[in-house]
């Protein structure tokens, strides 16, 4: 069972708005925690008291569901799919071409702290799961491909409009890039 995950079902995510199934606290807890990513094991790990006893109960009213194993992690399969046919986007599109691959590894370790920083408000703990293709990136090239994978996890949540203005300042230049007027 530690290995199992569970994600909210349309009622769970009315319930969190709503609080009409007159939920414990303990157990509204819970189903605040259920992300569909976590397996019960890290549940168990933030120490909540009867958690087995909580997951039963949401599971008997029908705000939380079993979710199907993945063979993979979460973030490993986008990787792939963005370097192979990158997704077009307004803010993709706003980056100069010709900057791409001239960022060097000190350029690019400052971006990498700017976007860990700025998506951790978003995120929280769970950012450098989230954001490892963009620590694996090795070019410029790389990391706003890397960025496409994180906007379309962010505009699940506040629309592709908004996760593109969210993403728009990491994808600029380094100040440190190509200077301006080299001569």
């Amino acid at each position: 069972m530690s290995s199992l995950m569970f994600q909210k079902t349309e009622s769970g995510k009315a319930e969190i708005a709503r609080r009409q199934a007159g939920l414990s606290p303990a157990a509204r807890s819970v189903l605040i925690m259920v992300n569909g990513i976590d397996a019960v094991s890290a549940l168990m790990a933030r120490g909540l008291p009867q958690l087995q006893a909580h997951l039963d109960s949401l599971l008997t009213l029908g705000l939380i569901e079993p979710v199907a194993a993945r063979a993979l992690p979460p973030a490993e399969p986008p990787a792939p799919l963005v370097t192979r046919a990158p997704v077009a986007s307004p803010a993709a599109s706003a980056v100069p071409t010709a900057a791409a691959p001239t960022a060097t590894g000190p350029q690019l370790d400052a971006l990498r702290r700017q976007a860990l920083a700025h998506l951790g408000s978003h995120f929280g703990p769970d950012t450098p799961l989230v954001a490892q293709a963009l620590l694996r990136a090795r070019t410029l090239t790389e990391f706003h491909a890397a960025l496409d994978g994180i906007e379309s996890k962010l505009a699940i949540y506040m629309g592709r409009k908004q996760a593109a203005r969210e993403l728009q300042a990491l994808r600029a230049t380094p100040p440190t890039a190509p200077p301006a007027a080299s001569s």
